[in-house]
């Protein structure tokens, strides 16, 4: 017998889900305000005890307070401070506290101030072009478009430090035949220096890692010779080493910038190879230059044919490493920094869409599909690298886990070795006693933000709130009981953790910023790009491009 819902029930009903669903809303808000005032806390306390203690210097102790310059010149770069800004402009943005807000404020206008009448980079002393532009230049960048969109502060402070700064970077390129910049070159003098070991090789991602940066101040300064600059290494890498057909659009982590070929075979997506494919997705993004998204999926395909593979006994999907090329053997090793790629992929399938709007979209196919579940599953592999650990926190390096019948050279170790490394709880990773620091680096976390934003699944949210809880709770610094500053960790392998006496700027600039921005609810990833330092740019429309004739330079 058929039984059917009594209408003079409905309304009951229907009041009651209305009131659990407006129930689990309020719920799911409430948590995303503490969080973002719980986060806001910890930037604040961060960048108060810099500038109490380590204020202008680059280079910071929590612990001791110990401080200096990079360059030899003995001048600030900014490196905390420049690369802090807009992380400070964001949660003024966002902040939904008046006293919040206004020592956010405080505080933008207080570098400000400094950036405007005492940092100078007429500095005679060589700096690394591709730190110098994603940090620095990035961070002048950020700090002017987010001045100009957020109407706080003075945008021509920025965008002038910025073209003094990129002319200057502009001259690593002056001398180099194939268009390849060299590693390093003097703020002063304009002279350019290859890298002093390597054979002089660049590395391949730095030289790459300069596009979104150089791209964005041609389109408000005007002046095309930045995106002329930035994008001729691409031509002469793709045409002279023939990576699509050769490498199956992966490339070695080095490059003779003399001649645009390759040194040595090691392939891998962590340190020296990350940035080259993430700037050919976030070059796309940026502009919608098809032949980036082109280059981009032929690297992407690379990578699934050569690299992708699973852990014994869980299954965990990890990226791996060719040390000796394509047809050399597969080291099982990872890189936290490999950790960005989960939402990197999320991107390359949805372009900013939520995937719920993405595969409703004419671009959906089953690339774009298998993409964002090799996203899913990478994000999920790196979730366990902060879950599994002792510290609730990622080591810089795992090596993850397969039968000792299928290990190949780079897993052949002695027991008594294999002894002394960390083993997971599930046996899926391994950490060796070197790797098990951990300098609060970003990569997940930016990995989780992206995920909840595309997905809106309130997992990622409880992924991010653990690990901002341990690192709180295992990276502060104090003194009779009270928490005054946040540091990098010697070892996260033991409770309690030990400490290692140095803030990265990036800690600021993008590990903060993104759990920042995952406990949001209105960001929109379709009208910005960040950088590899967490630096975001808006999207340059065609009518701008058009208007200077920016337009790509080469083509396969």
């Amino acid at each position: 017998m058929k039984r059917y819902l009594n209408p003079r029930m409905l309304n009951p009903i229907i009041l009651s889900v209305g009131v659990a669903a407006l129930a689990v809303f309020y719920y799911f808000q409430s948590k995303s305000i503490t969080m973002s005032y719980k986060i806001e806390k910890i930037l604040l306390l961060s960048f108060e005890d810099y500038k109490q203690n380590g204020w202008p210097y680059d280079v910071y102790g929590p612990i001791s307070h110990n401080h200096f310059n990079m360059p030899r010149s003995g001048q600030p770069l900014g490196w905390i401070i420049v690369d802090t800004i807009d992380t400070l402009m964001l949660a003024y943005n966002y902040t939904e506290t008046d006293s919040t807000k206004k020592e956010l404020l405080k505080n933008i206008e207080f570098v400000e101030n400094w950036v405007d009448n005492e940092l100078d980079y007429d500095m005679d002393s060589e700096v690394n072009v591709f730190e110098t532009t994603i940090r620095m230049l990035g961070g002048l960048l950020s700090g002017y478009y987010l001045s100009t969109e957020l109407n706080v502060g003075n945008p021509r402070v920025y965008f002038e430090k910025a073209v003094d700064l990129a002319d200057r970077l502009a001259l690593s390129f002056a001398n180099s035949p194939s268009g390849i910049p060299y590693s390093s070159v003097n703020l002063k003098t304009g002279d350019a220096i290859k890298n002093h070991v390597d054979n002089g090789a660049s590395s391949t991602a730095e030289f790459t890692t300069l596009q979104l940066e150089f791209k964005y101040l041609a389109t408000i300064s005007g002046n095309k010779t930045y995106w002329t600059l930035a994008e001729q290494v691409y031509e002469p890498l793709y045409k002279i080493n023939d990576i699509v057909n050769q490498y199956d659009g992966l490339v070695p982590i080095y490059t003779l910038p003399d001649t645009a070929q390759f040194w040595g075979q090691n392939i891998r997506f962590g340190s020296r190879g990350d940035s080259f494919y993430e700037y050919l997705l976030k070059q796309y993004l940026l502009t919608h230059e098809q032949v980036y998204y082109d280059l981009y999926r032929s690297a992407i395909d690379g990578m699934k044919k050569h690299l992708v593979k699973r852990s014994y006994p869980s299954g965990l999907t990890y990226i791996a490493e060719k040390p000796d090329g394509l047809n050399g053997l597969t080291s099982s090793k990872m890189d936290h920094l490999v950790c960005f790629m989960g939402g990197l992929l999320a991107m390359g399938a949805t372009e900013g869409y939520t995937i719920k709007e993405a595969r409703t979209m004419n671009f959906w196919d089953s690339d774009r599909e298998d993409d964002w579940l090799l996203a899913m599953q990478l994000t999920h592999t790196c979730y366990q690298m902060y879950h599994q650990l002792p510290a609730g926190l990622s080591p810089e390096i795992v090596v993850f886990n397969y039968p000792q019948t299928q290990r190949n050279q780079y897993e052949q170790i002695s027991e008594a070795e294999r002894a002394s490394w960390w083993m997971s709880p599930t046996e899926d990773f391994f950490v060796k006693p070197l790797d098990g620091h951990n300098l609060q680096r970003p990569e997940t976390v930016e990995s989780i933000m992206f995920m909840y934003h595309l997905s809106n699944d309130a997992t990622y949210r409880e992924w991010g709130e653990e690990i901002l809880n341990n690192f709180e709770q295992n990276t502060a610094v104090k003194r009779n009981g009270r928490v005054e500053a946040y540091t990098s960790l010697n070892d996260c392998l033991h409770v309690p953790t030990a400490k290692r006496d140095n803030m990265e700027s990036f800690w600021l600039a993008e590990t903060l910023k993104y759990l920042y921005l995952l406990f949001q609810d209105n960001v929109n990833l379709r009208d910005v790009v960040f950088n590899t330092e967490a630096h975001p740019f808006p999207v340059i429309d065609k009518a701008s491009m058009d208007k200077l004739n920016l337009t790509t330079g080469w083509s396969l």
